[in-house]
């Protein structure tokens, strides 16, 4: 690993250790890049210049946009880790001065036909009033209320507007950053704005809005995405079916139009489009959106694709920075191109932690589940633990007890389908467990402050896309793994994509492979060292000379240059 970056991670504090897991530093690295980072420093100049507007820097005609972002991710993160940040209260102090007598931020709205800077205004105001509502969450402030009511009865305004068949016609092109999803991704902000005040005309804006929400082709997913994450707010606050209908119909959309990559990846623009690049804000938002479905339906495949995209998109999105970004995978892997965006990605991605760990436990019919193996915190009357997760380095979760009575209580864990068992032990002895349709239970009476250990045994399996004819991948457990240059820079001799894996036979796609131990090792936070795999492969410019590589997961990708390429899909021999 480059010395210069082991050192800004290791000085951060962020090595992966007994007292947080990973998913806990993954946060708190982004957490920090925003709070003390750079280039560029988020000061409260440079934060509150879109809302001014002062434009004395990139995007500020999005007018609102990092104020807002910066506000919600911070809020929520504050709140879930029970933190303060002297910082944020200072931003939610001024934002309010900077509004304008209509009640929006930025420069002045058109008043003939809407435009496209109309429609960057809407974007940025759209992200300050969820931000506003989310900071109002954390600390309850009439002066934010107010703030944001006045914004929403601006955009009551705009509605006749902006819901008038010719505008949805008119920008539902490839106008991509300002196209119709400008005006959609508003919705969670209408939603919350109900919640803080009551007021039926947001909701019912809110409705009119979701009825023109669609996918169409060159558009771009983050706001798409945001707009689909709105509706299901709107389902939450009007217990009216239509809108999970809407949102679960919309999910299948994206999935047949082929839009989702294997490694859990939309594209930061829908298809057609002839350059194929991640979005971080996209990927958060996809995982924020299955979460959401999972939590009103219970349905298997939003929390199964929440985790994929989890594991391998959206970790391997964030650089060693801590920012998140773009990268290009229109080849066979990850490509070399890359940015930081730090205008959006950066915060969007901070804001998905606390969904993800919040998303771990749930009470359900008496017991505690334990659902996604990560970082969190759940409880019931009787039970409180919390979960510290080692998954990459050791295929283990511990699960400690913070509070409990006398009682038995039950414990169900999920059984991923990248997992062939969990076992649970105790002082590493094995506890007695029942496992049936994929849930491992126990009860018993539990001790405060003792940890039980969860252990996960990892299946390998091959992977096949049409995205990627002919080809095969490997995952092992919930990672996709992957070839990076910069730790097998053998691999990429020319030609490299005739380069032929030797893969032994597999049974119902399960294959057995050997670990890889003493290759090419480099130290970082977030080594997934439990699934490094050794494959013998023959180099497509020397076939007659066998070699071995080692597979990693490209969740590691944070720890290596942010230009590093991957090749993820390979032939077979």
């Amino acid at each position: 690993m480059n010395t210069t970056r082991c050192l800004v991670l290791f000085a951060l504090g962020l090595c992966v250790s007994a007292g947080a897991g990973e998913l806990t530093s993954r946060m708190n690295l982004t957490l920090d890049r925003i709070r003390h980072g750079g280039p560029p420093k988020f000061t409260e100049d440079f934060i509150l210049a879109d809302a001014k507007p002062k434009h004395e820097r990139r995007f500020t005609e999005f007018s609102g946009d990092v104020s807002g972002r910066y506000l919600g991710a911070l809020a929520v993160v504050a709140q879930y880790a029970d933190r303060t940040f002297p910082e944020l209260d200072r931003i939610a102090t001024e934002l309010p001065k900077l509004q304008k007598p209509d009640g929006h931020f930025g420069d002045p709205f058109s008043t003939n036909a809407v435009t496209t800077s109309d429609m960057a205004l809407l974007w940025g105001n759209g992200r300050l009033l969820i931000g506003l509502l989310e900071y109002n969450r954390f600390k309850p402030s009439k002066q934010i209320v107010d703030c944001a009511r006045r914004l929403g009865d601006c955009l009551v305004a705009l509605g006749p507007r902006l819901n008038d068949p010719k505008a949805l016609k008119e920008f539902s092109g490839d106008q991509i950053a300002v196209g119709y999803i400008c005006w959609t991704q508003i919705i969670e902000g209408l939603v919350e704005l109900h919640r803080a005040t009551h007021d039926a005309r947001y909701l019912q804006l809110a409705a009119e809005i979701a009825e023109n929400t669609h996918r169409h082709p060159k558009q771009h997913s983050h706001g798409f995405v945001t707009a689909l994450r709105g509706i299901v707010e709107l389902y939450r606050a009007t217990h009216d079916a239509k809108w999970l209908k809407k949102a679960e119909a919309e999910w299948e959309g994206i999935l047949a139009s082929g839009n989702l990559w294997p490694h859990g990846a939309l594209p930061e623009v829908f298809k057609p489009m002839p350059q194929m690049q991640s979005e971080g804000c996209s990927e958060a938002d996809w995982l924020r959106f299955n979460l959401a479905l999972w939590a009103e339906t219970r349905k298997p495949r939003y929390l199964e694709n929440a985790e994929l995209t989890l594991f391998n998109e959206f970790s391997c999105n964030q650089f060693h920075t801590g920012d998140f970004g773009h990268h290009d995978f229109s080849g066979d892997g990850l490509g070399r191109t890359a940015a930081r965006a730090w205008w959006c990605c950066t915060f969007h991605g901070l804001r998905a932690f606390p969904d993800v760990m919040q998303t771990a436990f749930r009470a359900e019919g008496g017991a505690l589940c334990y659902d996604l193996p990560v970082d969190g915190e759940g409880a019931l009357t009787g039970l409180t633990l919390r979960a510290e997760a080692d998954l990459g380095r050791q295929a283990t979760v511990a699960l400690s007890v913070r509070a409990c009575d006398d009682q038995e209580h039950t414990l169900r864990i999920r059984k991923p389908a990248w997992a062939t068992a969990v076992e649970v032990t105790l002082r590493r002895q094995p506890l007695e467990t029942v496992a049936k349709d994929g849930v491992v239970a126990l009860t018993r009476q539990w001790v405060n402050g003792e940890t039980l250990m969860v252990t996960y045994k990892l299946a390998t399996r091959l992977l096949t896309s049409p995205h990627y004819p002919g080809r095969v991948a490997f995952q092992h457990g919930p990672w996709l793994l992957g070839v990076n240059e910069e730790t097998e820079w053998t691999f990429f001799d020319e030609p490299y994509q005739s380069n032929q894996m030797l893969v032994p036979p597999a049974t119902n796609n399960v294959v057995l492979l050997p670990p890889a131990t003493g290759r090419y090792t480099h130290r970082g936070p977030f080594v997934a060292s439990a699934a490094h795999l050794a494959l013998p492969y023959l180099p497509g410019g020397y076939p007659c000379q066998q070699q071995t590589v080692t597979l990693r997961p490209i969740a590691e990708h944070t720890n290596l240059g942010d230009t590093t390429r991957w090749q993820l899909w390979f032939k077979k021999k």
